[in-house]
């Protein structure tokens, strides 16, 4: 049975299924107990995977040699397919974001090329975000939930100090800090976009 507070949201994915590994998830589910079975139309194919009263679709664009997991959102309530989906996303080296809801805190986890690209925590009044490399920002506003604006402005305020630093290591000639500029400013503008998923 579905758990209420289970729900998992994949927006962006993109997952290049070779036919052995899309063999090898279909004989996971089918060991689950789920029901599968082929949905055509003139363009996608659906396999549709049925567990007790729900079904969901993963919608494959067909190639010569692989198929495509290819969906801009999908919503899944169901724990083992979430995780095996997420499984694909790591093994098959696909791009995606992972946004957990549950009891607790939300956990938004963003993939590029099978790799952990970043993390984002929100628990109540706590935001925690870190990447591949470890490094973490934590918002807190003292017991206070801070909305999911207020940490897409404060972001917009940390690129607009970056491009004055960039801009002035440009007018310096520095390549050096140019280079580190450019860097931390396309990490901020990653994270900033995983937040503004929240809006």
């Amino acid at each position: 049975m579905r758990d209420a507070y289970f729900d998992v949201e994949f927006s962006e994915v993109y997952i290049e299924l070779t036919k052995t590994a899309l063999h090898q998830f279909i004989k996971r589910m089918m060991s689950q107990h789920y029901s599968l079975f082929w949905r055509y139309d003139t363009t996608t194919i659906f396999l549709m995977i049925e567990m007790e009263d729900y079904i969901h679709e993963l919608p494959f664009v067909r190639n010569t040699t692989f198929l495509t997991l290819s969906a801009e959102r999908l919503n899944i309530y169901d724990e083992t397919l979430a995780a095996a989906i997420e499984k694909l996303l790591q093994c098959e080296k696909g791009n995606g974001v992972v946004k957990r809801a549950s009891k607790g805190p939300m956990y938004i986890t963003s993939y590029q090329a099978g790799d952990i690209e970043s993390m984002i925590e929100i628990d109540g009044s706590e935001k925690v975000m870190m990447n591949r490399n470890g490094s973490m920002v934590q918002y807190r506003d003292d017991g206070k939930a801070l909305e999911p604006r207020t940490i897409f402005n404060m972001m917009n305020l940390e690129i607009d100090y970056v491009l004055m630093e960039l801009f002035e290591s440009l007018q310096d000639q520095d390549e050096k800090k140019v280079v580190l500029h450019k860097q931390r400013l396309k990490r901020l503008t990653n994270r900033r976009d995983q937040v503004k998923q929240l809006l």
